[in-house]
């Protein structure tokens, strides 16, 4: 059982530039569960914007989300969030970004993942060249090292919700249901105004309760 919400979804298409995005979007068979974010954009107000003073903006970001009940002001400052942990603080390794976004755009993946690579090899301390690889070897199927790029990336920034989704997308499309849920429930400890996702969980609960019966 697969469920699809707008933040993964806004994970993939902000890791994903351009054409890439559509393609993210439907590189998973489309089930019953998908729910595709709505079109208009997500208001997001003064209130939800990092402190200017604060010493790292992710820190007043988080918790404005995890406080925040509303869904679609949840949803901008989740973009924010996705936006902000896919910049680098090298330009080197943005313009290595920028590359990989170029040559996958036009179909030289091989060379997308060698861009993205060496922003890896000269900032092994930031996720966005991580998030960025696993979405790229996810869209083309190869789970494993997605995996293994989505663990290094949460291990560097462990609020990740996108990242988490990814991985159990990743799980649950690998078989592993139960460990997909669980990282779902991880989600929503950072991303609690996602109503897809708690009403997945909710679903699966009283699904798993009824074949106990």
């Amino acid at each position: 059982m697969r469920i699809f919400t707008s933040a993964f979804l806004i994970f993939l298409s902000a890791a994903a530039a351009g054409p890439q995005a559509a393609h993210a979007q439907t590189a998973v068979p489309p089930s019953a569960d998908l729910v595709m974010p709505g079109s208009s954009e997500p208001d997001v107000g003064a209130a939800d914007l990092p402190d200017a003073d604060q010493a790292d903006p992710l820190d007043g970001l988080y918790a404005r989300l995890k406080r925040t009940s509303d869904a679609t002001r949840a949803a901008g400052i989740a973009r924010q969030i996705d936006e902000y942990l896919d910049r680098s603080e090298s330009a080197t390794v943005s313009l290595l970004i920028e590359w990989s976004d170029d040559a996958e755009n036009s179909g030289r993946t091989a060379a997308a993942l060698d861009f993205l690579s060496e922003a890896i090899a000269l900032r092994p301390e930031e996720p966005a060249p991580y998030r960025k690889r696993a979405v790229l070897h996810y869209t083309h199927g190869d789970l494993a090292p997605a995996m293994d790029d989505i663990r290094t990336s949460l291990a560097l920034e462990p609020r990740d919700f996108g990242a988490l989704g990814l991985m159990a997308t990743i799980l649950d499309r690998s078989g592993r249901e139960d460990a997909a849920v669980e990282v779902w429930r991880r989600y929503l400890e950072f991303y609690p105004a996602d109503r897809d996702v708690a009403a997945f969980i909710q679903r699966t609960e009283h699904e798993r309760a009824g074949k106990r019966i």
